[in-house]
């Protein structure tokens, strides 16, 4: 399994977890899950903000940044500047 395939397993994997809370709190909204705390990291509604905080709140973690909801695609941001 190649690096990428299993950033997405984990992110998912976190998602799901979650995903009777957040989809409550935070449906449809954009949030950015840090792969290496296993939590959201920020939530708004336009993907520039939310990644921008992401990075600015917790500089050289891993996110994965998607919709709340049935329509998850929004993008993925990697930080591989692992500090």
């Amino acid at each position: 399994m190649s690096d990428p395939d299993k950033f997405d397993i984990e992110a998912k994997h976190i998602y799901e977890a979650h995903k009777e809370e957040w989809e409550k709190l935070y449906s449809g909204k954009i949030i950015a899950i840090d792969v290496d705390a296993n939590d959201i990291v920020s939530v708004g509604d336009h993907l520039k903000d939310v990644s921008l905080r992401a990075r600015k709140e917790r500089p050289g973690h891993r996110f994965f940044v998607r919709r709340v909801g049935k329509n998850p695609s929004v993008a993925r941001l990697r930080n591989r500047n692992y500090a």
